[in-house]
């Protein structure tokens, strides 16, 4: 058993102010189109390391164990130096899970391990995770996906040090329920997808052409009205990047940085080039203006639409959910909003895309204005 692992899971392990962390899943090889060469992946780890990023989050999904094959390969000598962050899938046995990564990984212990998903039993796997750790196997124990409900829940389960979830200037779910949370528990708050896979990158002024085999096919807003409004935002938003004279990426990782309550921000590479751009992030804070004229754009963009008369009279035979979106699009309310307020009853949870999607589809019928 190593020693660091009985560490305390506080402060002592997570930083104290925002930073960049590295995203392993791209040097998993899979799931985002063509991958590059390993000594392109691995030039990515070794540039992250050398610049001062000591945060490395993956999971044995990424390309099928190669993440954490690779970042056992760059991070082997360098293990006291940095911290390795690591899942466990919904369904699988945690401690047999983790005795793999840990294996791949080139380590008797990581940092973080935490439960990737949540699924039936998940409860279980949870107290499973809690045991290891006291076992020397992690130095915290953490939770990714989940709603408020369910973090709450995972709260009152296990010593829960860490929350992981989706946050960039599109998606902003975790704002109305989940990083309230984590700051009233003290809870590490990890922000993954923060360039909106790739949308955020600086290299789509059109609809992209992705191969079959990129995850991001299935992403709703890669096509349709949501491709559009996204557009609108990516549009001024490079604007804005241009006159502080630096890149649209750089940008968007300034200001999820600067958002109360995020501890790490972690940023996904595949290249070193990747690491370079996205560490031009930290060398200054976004200013409030630009802050207050980025979430501007934002909300004129994502505005949603009113249901209408007739709406309200078809939603009486739908079901709960599609009922309670058209009772609160009102022309005010955020996606954001309605979708938490589903989630506070403490039924399937929703979340912002299930309420935009909606509204197209009721604006496409003429049933919102």
């Amino acid at each position: 058993m190593h020693t660091g692992a009985r560490e305390h899971s506080g402060p002592l392990l997570f930083p104290g102010s925002a930073v960049l962390g590295f995203g392993a899943w791209g040097i998993g090889g899979a799931g985002w189109g063509a991958p590059a060469e390993q000594t392109e992946r691995l030039a990515a780890i070794a540039l992250a390391l050398e610049r001062g990023v000591v945060w490395f989050d993956t999971a044995p999904t990424y390309g099928d164990g190669e993440s954490e094959r690779l970042l056992g390969l760059a991070l082997g000598r360098h293990r006291a130096k940095v911290r390795i962050a690591t899942k466990v899938g919904p369904r699988d046995d945690p401690r047999r899970s983790l005795e793999q990564s840990l294996q791949r990984l080139g380590t008797d212990y990581v940092d973080l391990v935490q439960l990737h998903e949540i699924a039936k039993g998940w409860e279980a796997r949870l107290e499973t995770l809690h045991r290891l750790q006291q076992g020397g196997k992690a130095r915290a124990i953490g939770v990714c996906n989940a709603s408020h409900v369910e973090l709450s829940r995972a709260l009152r389960l296990a010593p829960i040090a860490a929350y992981q979830g989706p946050y960039n200037l599109f998606d902003r779910d975790v704002e109305e329920r989940l990083l309230p949370l984590c700051q009233d528990h003290g809870l590490a708050f990890l922000a993954y997808r923060p360039l909106a896979s790739g949308l955020l990158g600086g290299g789509f002024s059109e609809l992209p052409r992705l191969s079959d085999g990129d995850h991001r096919t299935k992403l709703y807003w890669f096509r349709g009205a949501e491709f559009a409004r996204r557009s609108l935002v990516i549009a001024k938003s490079t604007e804005l990047a241009a006159g502080l004279g630096i890149s649209l990426p750089s940008l968007a990782l300034r200001w999820l940085l600067s958002r109360a309550g995020v501890t790490i921000v972690l940023a996904g590479a595949r290249t070193a080039a990747h690491v370079a751009d996205n560490l031009t992030a930290p060398v200054a804070p976004l200013d409030d203006a630009t802050g207050r004229e980025i979430d501007a754009v934002m909300r004129s963009a994502f505005r949603l639409p009113a249901a209408t008369s007739a709406a309200a009279e078809e939603a009486r035979s739908w079901g709960p959910r599609e009922r309670f979106i058209v009772e609160n699009l009102d022309g005010r309310a955020t996606p954001e909003a309605i979708a938490a307020a589903w989630t506070d009853r403490g039924e399937q949870p929703m979340v912002a895309a299930q309420v935009k999607v909606f509204a197209d589809q009721l604006l496409d019928s003429g049933l919102a204005v």
